[in-house]
């Protein structure tokens, strides 16, 4: 332990215990009180600048204190005045004591609640002579002495110093003792000062360390790099993962533009649109950002980067100008960008290939079935209808990809248009089918333009499906914070493999067109921030799409 600090004079302690109890004369004690009274304070020195755990020096001070006193037991207390509480934390009592460690009493039972209440010292040598025979302290503990000082820590009342004897004091306590008395409490006020100061310390480091590991396995976790640029667009850190991701140390790119890791011209001007992006106070999130390691070779990144502010700012009152340098967090995305791209052609491909090769084989069943009669002329129907339901999948498909491109942004849109136009078109290809329109003149929801693929799909599927002359109805209605599209249909009813498309967007009974249509109404609603029901408790199948109303 460091050298006891406690910010006391000892040389000048006398004029400072004269001040506070302005009838102590150092010449009234006889020498050998004197002599007496050095050796204490000689001691306490010791006890105090000693590397005991401080419970251990401070009951040894208590143990001096009723040496020096003469009396039965010394304690120290912690009191709660609002809860009336009064506990022993440090006693020279054993446990079998009339004061041991640990013993919890009612305030309004001791003689500390004046202490403390007063914040001074409290002293009599006989309890009765003092007039405290009536006193609930008495009553309770008939201790007879006592002799006690509040111990402040932070500024405010904390606890007490106390001594006490179940018999009278021969003599009443003197001046010097209360002075020294008054010393203890001030020096256990302080050890508790620097006790909790270091014990908040050690949480704070604890609470410090744990969040510099939940922030490490947060980053380890879900990203490959952690980075941060200065206002000059120069590297100020790297986390240490940057020499495997790019090859470099930290202290190769400290310093440098981030333009130094970016492969040509082109790329570092859409960088530089990002930067200035987050100088201005944004969050930005780049995918598939090319990246030159060091040896040359090019990866592709995902790329999210957010202002730094003045920490000393506070949230609320931020402004750009209070930006300090840019946080920047980085995922290698090199694999998935080569996987993407080759789904992508695969996909153009198969697509391409199927509505060309489908088309021909529509075609020439078209002749062969004008050419031929009776079951060959149904085998070549059906020819037909297989082939058109393939072309209907790849274009559901190509639906699907157009949709997934980019996110939707949210606008103020009338549905009606979008409604009443699906449902003509579909109407005019369904000859067999019957489909009705009941809408309000308007009905604004907070959507985007791709809600009317999702309508085309819903109708398309009930006047395909619903049966040979299906009857389809459309309606929209407004409520207070929602705009309400239903599909209604008289046909056999939605399966429930079709309905946990629709619910859940389960995607493992997609098997046919059908289902893949329903899979990109899902996917287009839910993308709106919309919902989709599948109302029970009526004939045929009814569907219902309900998006958040316009502000």
């Amino acid at each position: 332990m460091a050298d006891w600090k406690i910010p006391i004079d000892w040389d000048s302690f006398t004029g400072a215990t004269n001040r506070y109890f302005p009838s102590y004369h150092p010449g009234m004690s006889e020498r050998e009180r004197a002599l007496q009274q050095t050796e204490v304070y000689s001691q306490l020195y010791d006890i105090m600048r000693s590397d005991r755990p401080l419970y251990d020096r401070l009951e040894a001070v208590l143990q001096l204190g009723v040496e020096y006193f003469d009396v039965d037991q010394g304690y120290i207390t912690q009191i709660e005045q609002e809860t009336n509480e009064w506990t022993a934390i440090v006693s020279t009592d054993s446990s079998d004591g009339p004061v041991p460690p640990g013993l919890d009493l009612d305030l309004s039972t001791s003689y500390c609640r004046r202490t403390i209440r007063e914040e001074e010292i409290v002293s009599f040598a006989d309890a009765i002579d003092a007039g405290w025979e009536d006193d609930p302290a008495f009553q309770t503990h008939q201790l007879s002495c006592y002799h006690g000082a509040p111990i402040i820590v932070d500024d405010d009342p904390y606890g007490t110093v106390c001594f006490s004897a179940r018999d009278p004091r021969a003599d009443p306590f003197t001046d010097a003792e209360k002075s020294l008395t008054y010393l203890i409490a001030q020096i256990v006020g302080y050890e508790i000062e620097q006790r909790n100061y270091e014990r908040d310390l050690a949480e704070q480091e604890q609470t410090l360390a744990e969040r510099r590991e939940i922030y490490r396995a947060v980053i380890d976790a879900n990203f490959d790099l952690l980075f941060r640029i200065d206002l000059d667009g120069q590297f100020i850190y790297h986390s240490p993962s940057v020499e495997e991701m790019l090859g470099y140390t930290a202290d190769e790119l400290h310093g440098r533009p981030f333009t130094a890791v970016l492969p040509d011209a082109e790329t570092a001007e859409a960088a530089q649109r990002l930067y200035e992006q987050v100088l201005a106070g944004e969050t930005v999130e780049e995918s598939y950002l090319p990246l030159e390691t060091k040896s040359g070779e090019i990866i592709y990144a995902d790329i999210r980067g957010t202002p730094i502010y003045d920490a000393d700012i506070p949230p609320e009152e931020r402004t750009p100008s209070d930006i300090v340098a840019v946080q920047g967090m980085t995922r290698d995305a090199t694999e998935r960008k080569r996987r993407d791209r080759l789904i992508s052609v695969i996909h153009r491909v198969l697509r391409h290939n199927l509505r060309n090769d489908m088309g021909v084989i529509r075609g020439y069943t078209e002749l062969l079935g004008e050419s031929l009669s009776g079951d060959d002329a149904e085998l070549a129907q059906r020819i037909h209808t297989t082939a058109e339901r393939l072309i209907d999948l790849s274009e559901t498909a190509q639906k699907l990809e157009e949709n997934l491109d980019s996110p939707p942004e949210l606008e103020p849109i009338d549905v009606v248009p979008l409604v009443t136009r699906a449902a003509t078109q579909i109407d005019e290809a369904h000859a067999a089918a019957t489909i009705t329109i009941d809408t309000s003149e308007t009905a604004v929801a907070q959507s985007a333009p791709r809600l009317e693929t999702a309508i085309w799909e819903l109708v398309d599927n009930a006047a395909t499906h619903a049966g040979d002359t299906p009857t389809v109805e459309v309606s929209v209605r407004v409520t207070d914070d929602a705009v309400v599209i239903r599909v209604l249909d008289d046909g056999p009813g939605l399966p429930e493999m079709e309905q946990s498309v629709l619910l859940s967007g389960d995607e493992t009974p997609l098997v046919h067109g059908k289902r893949l249509g329903l899979w990109l109404v899902y996917w287009i609603v839910t993308s709106l921030d919309g919902d989709l029901d599948v109302p029970d408790g009526r004939p045929g199948a009814a569907i219902e799409i309900r998006l958040p109303a316009a502000p």
